[in-house]
C-alpha cells in the first residue's frame, strides 16, 4: 500500500503563520500537521509515500529529508507550473503502481484507513471519498451518496442556498492507478472540479465513506485554534513527545517548571522550555520547544511556538506567537493576534484584539498596535453579503477599511481603469466615499467623482461615459446608521461572485501592489451626471406626452428634483405627499401608514398612479385606482408582463422563488422565461450576458432602476391606453407565502439534505436550497446566507394551500434544527 502526501498548499489564510513556511509546515502541538499525516500512516503499515509539493518545496524536503528519520520513505514530485490536486497526483503517476491513499498534509486527523481501504476493496470501487459530517458546509465539497454508498451528487464550495447536504469530503481518497489514466499531463486538474465530474458521468464506481473518525481541515485561525484546544482535550488521537506528568498537564523532555509558578490543565510545555516563577499558564495553552516564560508573566488560551521569550510581568490572552518572538517587559498581547516570527514587541506595549503582525517587525516601546503592521488584514471570509459590503457606518465601516477596499479593487482592476465612485447625500457616507477614492488612486486608478446621487445614477454613469466599473455607498437603517457598498462592473451591474471572492481573497492578504507617486491621477469630478441621466431616460420612451396625474412619497429632495424633471417633460402631473417623519414609529408602522395615505389621496384626488420610493430606492410600491398595492412578488408580476406584451416571444429573467405565473404569461405571449438564484448579482448576470443583454435592457431597467422603472410602466400605459389597475387584472391569480424559521448554522445542511431524502423520487430542483413541485404548487426551502434562518416560500394554486405547505415545511425545519440542537 503507498500514499501520496499533498503539501503543495500556500496557506494564504493563515498568514503570517505560513509567510515564512508553507501550510503543511505549520506546527500543530510542536510538530508540523505534516509530520501528524506521516505518523498516521506509518501507524497504519504504509511507509512509501509520496510527497507533492508547489509552495516553498525546500522547507519539506529539508526538514523530512528521505524520511528514514521518521520510519517512512518519501520521495518528492514538485510542480514546476500550477497542475491542480489530481495534476499533482499524476505528477506521481510512477511510483503509484498499486491502490494508493491521497491524504492532504494541511489537515489534521485520526482516521482508521484500514476501515476506508476495507470499505473500498468491499464495494470494488475505482475511486472512494472518505466524507465526514459537518456544521458549516459551503467551505468545502458537499456530496450525496445512495444507501450503499455509491455517490450521486456533489458540488464543490457551494453558497448556503447551494448546500443540499451536511457530509463534505475531506480530501482523503482511496485510489486504483488505473484511474490515473482519466487526468490530462501537464494540465490543471482538479479532483472534485475535474477528475470526479468525469468519473460520475461515465457511471464509474465511485463511493464515499463516512466516517466518524476526527477530522478538521485547518484553513483558518479559528480553526487552528480548534484543533489545538481539541488535541488538549484528547478529542483527536495523535501522539505527542511530551509527557503527561499529571493529568492534563504534558511537559517536553528538558523542560523547567519553577515550583511557584502555575500551570493550569489542560497544557502542553514544549522540550527545554523554562517557566520561571510567579507566572502562570492557564488551560488551553501551548509553549513551544526552548520557549521562556519570565518572571510574574501570565498566559490564557494562547498558543506560543518555538524559542518564544516573555521578559517580567507579560501578559498573553488567547493569541499566537510564531517562531522567536519576543515581548519585553510588561508588553500585552490579546484576544485574536498573531504575532509574525522574530517580532520584538516592545516594553509596555500593546498588541489590541484581531491585530496581525507580519514577520520582522520591531515595535517600539510603549505602542498600542491597533491597525495590521505591513500586509495584514483582518480576515473575513464573508466581506460580500447578499448585496454588497454592508456593516455600521464608522464602526464596522471605517474610513480605513474603505480606503482598504478601494485599494483592493483598483489591484484586480486593468492598469489605467476608470471608476466610478458615487454615495447617497448624507455626510458620514461623504466621508467614506473620500476614504474610498483615496484608495482606488493609490492602486493608480482613474477616478470619476459623480458627487451624490441615487445607485441608478452610477449605474448610468459608468455606461455613459464607457468606464470599467464603480462603486456606489448607499444608506439603510432606522436611522441611516448602516451603509452598503455596491460594487459594480462596466455594464453598471453588481460584479458576481467569483469577482468578490478575488477582491476578499487581496483583502485577506493586502499584498497588492500600490503605484508609485508620479502615477497617481487627478481626480476626474463629474458635476450632475443626472442630467444626463433625465435626459437618456426620456429619450427611451415612446409616447412623449402622457397627461397622467401621479402621487408620490419620495424622501429625498435629490429623488423629488429627478422625478420632476422627467415628469415634467411627459407632461405628467406630479403631487408630492408628505411622509410619515414620526421616528417614534417602527419602520413597518411607518410604511403602512405612507401607503395608507397613498392609497386614500389616488382614490379620492383623481390620480392615476400612486407611487412610494423605498429609503434604498432600489425598490417602488405602486398603488392602483382599485387601491391595490403593487409590491414584491405582485411587481415582478406586473413588469414581466409588460415586457411579454410588448414584444411576442420575448424573454424575462425571474428568481426561482418568483410566482409560476409568470410561466403561464409567457405562454400566453409566446415568450420565454429564465430562472435563477435569488440573489442580485445572479438576476443582473443572467440579464446582462452577451446573449440576453440587448433584448433584456429594458426589463433590467424595470428590475434595478426605480426610476426608468416607473417611466417604462407609465409609458406601455400611455401607449396603450390602458389604467394601472387593467394591467394588473390580467394577472393570473397567485398565492404566495413566505415565512423565516430559527436555523442553527450547524443544521442548515442536514435540514436540505433531510429534504432531498424525503422526496426522493419526487419531483424537486436543487438549484438554490431545495424545491419541491407539484401540479398544486411548490414549496421552497432556502438557507439564508447571512442569518443564521431558512426561508420557507411557498407558491399555492389557493391561498389555503400555500398556507398549509408552508406550515408543513417550517414545522420540518424546526424538528430538524432542534434534533441536531439536541444531539450536539
Amino acid at each position: 500500500m503507498k500514499a501520496v502526501i499533498m503539501a503543495g498548499g500556500e496557506g494564504s489564510r493563515l498568514r503570517p503563520l505560513t509567510c515564512n513556511r508553507p501550510k503543511p509546515m505549520v506546527p500543530i502541538v510542536n510538530k508540523p500537521v505534516m509530520e501528524h499525516i506521516i505518523e498516521l500512516l506509518k501507524k497504519h503499515g504504509i511507509k512509501d509515500i509520496a510527497v507533492t509539493l508547489a509552495y516553498m518545496p525546500q522547507i519539506i524536503k529539508d526538514y523530512f529529508g528521505d524520511g528514514s528519520e521518521f520510519g517512512v520513505n518519501l520521495k518528492y514530485y514538485t510542480e514546476e507550473n500550477p497542475l491542480g490536486t489530481a495534476g499533482s497526483v499524476k505528477n506521481a503517476e510512477a511510483f503509484l503502481n498499486e491502490t494508493f491513499i491521497v491524504i492532504s498534509g494541511d489537515a489534521l486527523t485520526d482516521i482508521k484507513l484500514d476501515r476506508a481501504l476495507e470499505f473500498h476493496k468491499k464495494s470494488e470501487a475505482l475511486v472512494t471519498l472518505v466524507l465526514k459530517k459537518v456544521e458549516n458546509p459551503i467551505e468545502y465539497g458537499v456530496v450525496v451518496t445512495h444507501q450503499n454508498g455509491r455517490i450521486s451528487r456533489f458540488l464543490e464550495k457551494p453558497s448556503w442556498g447551494e448546500v443540499f447536504s451536511d457530509t463534505v469530503n475531506t480530501g482523503i481518497y482511496v485510489i486504483e492507478p488505473q484511474v490515473l489514466s482519466c487526468i490530462k499531463e501537464n494540465q490543471i486538474f482538479d479532483f472534485s472540479k475535474d477528475l470526479f465530474p468525469v468519473l460520475l458521468e461515465q457511471n464509474k464506481p465511485m463511493f464515499g465513506y463516512v466516517t466518524e473518525d476526527y477530522w478538521c481541515d485547518i484553513g483558518d485561525m479559528d480553526a487552528y485554534i480548534t484543533v489545538h484546544n481539541d488535541i488538549l482535550d484528547r478529542k483527536v488521537n495523535v501522539r505527542l513527545d511530551e509527557k503527561e506528568v499529571r493529568q492534563g498537564v504534558w511537559i517536553g523532555e528538558g523542560a523547567e517548571v519553577e515550583k511557584d509558578a502555575i500551570i493550569k490543565p489542560p497544557v502542553l510545555i514544549g522540550r527545554n522550555a523554562v517557566i520561571k516563577s510567579g507566572s502562570t499558564v492557564g488551560s488551553y495553552s501551548v509553549i513551544g520547544e526552548s520557549s521562556h516564560i519570565h518572571e510574574n508573566s501570565s498566559i490564557k488560551k494562547s498558543i506560543l511556538w518555538k524559542g518564544c521569550t516573555l521578559k517580567n510581568q507579560t501578559q498573553l490572552r488567547g493569541c499566537i506567537l510564531c517562531n522567536k518572538v519576543q515581548l519585553r517587559e510588561n508588553a500585552a498581547a490579546f484576544q485574536g493576534s498573531v504575532v509574525g516570527d522574530n517580532c520584538i514587541v516592545g516594553r509596555c506595549s500593546a498588541i489590541k484584539p484581531d491585530i496581525k503582525v507580519w514577520p520582522n517587525k520591531h515595535i517600539e516601546a510603549g505602542t498600542d498596535v491597533n491597525s495590521n503592521l505591513v500586509w495584514g488584514s483582518k480576515y473575513s471570509k464573508n466581506l460580500f453579503g447578499n448585496r454588497g459590503v454592508s456593516g455600521e457606518i464608522n464602526m464596522d465601516i471605517t474610513p480605513e477599511f474603505a480606503s482598504k477596499l478601494g485599494a483592493t479593487y483598483g489591484a484586480i482592476c486593468s492598469k489605467d481603469s476608470k471608476i466610478a465612485v458615487c454615495c447617497d447625500d448624507i455626510d458620514a457616507l461623504i466621508m467614506v466615499k473620500t476614504s474610498l477614492m483615496s484608495g482606488l488612486m493609490s492602486s493608480g486608478t482613474e477616478v470619476y467623482d459623480i458627487g451624490t446621487g441615487l445607485l441608478p445614477v452610477t449605474r448610468s454613469a459608468i455606461r455613459f461615459y464607457n468606464l470599467n466599473g464603480g462603486i456606489h455607498i448607499s444608506a439603510f437603517g432606522k436611522e441611516n446608521d448602516m451603509l452598503v457598498i455596491d460594487v459594480l462592473n462596466s455594464l453598471g451591474s453588481n460584479i458576481n461572485r467569483n469577482e468578490e471572492r478575488k477582491i476578499e481573497n487581496f483583502f485577506v492578504r493586502e499584498d497588492f501592489v500600490r503605484c508609485s507617486f508620479n502615477e497617481i491621477k487627478p481626480i476626474v469630478a463629474i458635476p450632475d451626471h443626472s442630467v444626463y441621466y433625465v435626459q437618456t431616460i426620456l429619450n427611451g420612451v415612446l409616447a412623449k406626452e402622457h397627461g397622467f396625474k401621479i402621487a408620490v412619497i419620495a424622501k429625498s429632495n435629490y429623488l423629488k428634483s429627478i422625478i420632476e424633471k422627467i415628469f415634467a417633460g411627459l407632461k405628467c402631473e406630479i403631487e408630492f405627499i408628505n411622509p410619515n417623519t414620526d421616528r417614534i414609529h417602527k419602520r413597518s408602522e411607518s410604511i403602512f401608514s405612507d401607503i395608507k395615505a397613498l392609497t386614500g389621496k389616488v382614490s379620492q384626488g383623481g390620480f392615476d398612479v400612486g407611487v412610494y420610493f423605498e429609503n434604498s430606492y432600489e425598490k417602488i410600491m405602486l398603488v392602483d385606482t382599485k387601491g391595490r398595492v403593487i409590491t414584491d412578488d405582485l411587481y415582478i408580476a406586473l413588469i414581466s408582463l409588460i415586457h411579454l406584451k410588448k414584444t411576442k416571444g420575448n424573454t424575462v429573467v425571474v428568481p426561482l422563488n418568483a410566482s409560476g405565473v409568470i410561466e403561464k404569461m409567457a405562454m400566453q405571449n409566446n415568450g420565454k422565461v429564465i430562472r435563477t438564484k435569488t440573489s442580485t448579482k445572479e438576476l443582473m448576470g443572467k440579464m446582462l450576458c452577451d446573449e440576453n443583454r440587448e433584448k433584456l435592457n429594458d426589463f433590467f431597467a424595470m428590475n434595478f432602476d426605480v426610476i426608468e422603472g416607473l417611466v417604462k410602466i407609465i409609458d406601455y400605459m400611455a401607449d396603450n391606453n390602458l389604467k394601472l389597475s387593467e394591467i394588473v387584472d390580467m394577472i393570473p391569480d397567485f398565492h404566495i407565502l413566505k415565512k423565516e424559521v430559527k436555523c442553527p448554522w450547524s443544521a442548515k445542511g442536514k435540514v436540505i439534505r433531510a429534504i432531498i431524502e424525503e422526496n426522493e423520487g419526487a419531483d424537486i430542483e436543487t438549484t438554490e436550497g431545495v424545491k419541491v413541485l407539484s401540479d398544486k404548487g411548490w414549496v421552497l426551502v432556502l438557507p439564508d446566507a447571512e442569518e443564521p434562518v431558512c426561508k420557507v416560500i411557498s407558491d399555492g394554486y389557493s391561498e389555503e394551500f400555500a398556507n398549509e405547505l408552508t406550515d408543513i415545511y417550517v414545522n420540518k425545519v424546526k424538528a430538524i434544527s432542534n434534533d441536531n440542537v439536541s444531539n450536539r
